[in-house]
């Protein structure tokens, strides 16, 4: 599992990465003018939106993208402008359902000698990851690295948590989830909230429906593998 997600992570959270970096790479007389610029174009670099795989005709991988940059927080030493990453899951045949959270805070920060901004990843120290309620700090399998930001592999390993996973996945008609973060002690933790991220050309509810079709696909596939290897059993 650890493979394939991670590979796939690093392409798509790359590109993301080089449009934010791309939209800031140009001149800038000092640190205001480019806050200026962002809280400016924050509507236009916050974006949800949904995509999904399949193999051999069947539904493999749903997949959240998301970015939200900050109109608030004027510029800290240490601080991000914006965050950006993903929540994935992937169908394994006879696997437990997973959630994979990236999680790239972005610092962009002026050159004034070029006069030219640029982009910084930064590495939180914590990162949580709640969907539709359910903390998922318990099922956390393994911390790995996608492009130079970290990612959250959470998958159950007992029976009774893969079934407290897909309660919490069908708890909720349209799926919700809250991202948590500390970039350091000294700062306040950050929260994202999904259902509060604005989205381009389809309301951020629809966007989260397509997504949570997209789950219950998987879900109904697992729970089918559940009762194949119960019916086996007997």
């Amino acid at each position: 599992m650890k493979k394939r997600s991670s590979q796939w992570l690093k392409t798509s959270i790359a590109g993301m990465a080089l449009l934010a970096a791309t939209a800031f790479a140009q001149s800038y007389d000092n640190q205001k003018m480019l806050e200026d610029e962002l809280r400016a174009s924050a509507r236009e670099l916050t974006f949800l939106d949904f995509v999904s795989e399949s193999s051999w005709g069947q539904t493999s991988r749903c997949q959240l993208r998301y970015r939200v940059a900050s109109t608030e927080n004027p510029y800290k030493a240490g601080d991000a402008q914006a965050v950006q990453g993903s929540i994935t899951s992937d169908y394994y045949k006879d696997k437990p359902i997973n959630f994979v959270l990236n999680l790239q805070p972005l610092r962009f920060d002026v050159n004034e000698a070029e006069r030219r901004a640029s982009s910084k990843t930064l590495n939180p120290t914590r990162a949580v990851l709640r969907i539709n309620g359910l903390d998922l700090g318990k099922y956390l399998l393994e911390t790995s690295i996608c492009d130079g930001s970290p990612c959250f592999i959470y998958a159950p390993t007992k029976g009774e948590e893969i079934l407290d996973m897909i309660k919490a996945v069908k708890s909720n008609a349209i799926f919700d989830a809250e991202i948590a973060y500390s970039l350091d002690k000294a700062f306040t933790e950050k929260t994202l909230r999904l259902s509060n991220i604005s989205t381009h050309g389809i309301t951020n509810s629809e966007v989260r429906a397509q997504f949570t079709n997209c789950l219950s696909e998987l879900v109904n596939k697992e729970i089918g593998d559940i009762e194949k290897v119960g019916a086996a059993r007997k």
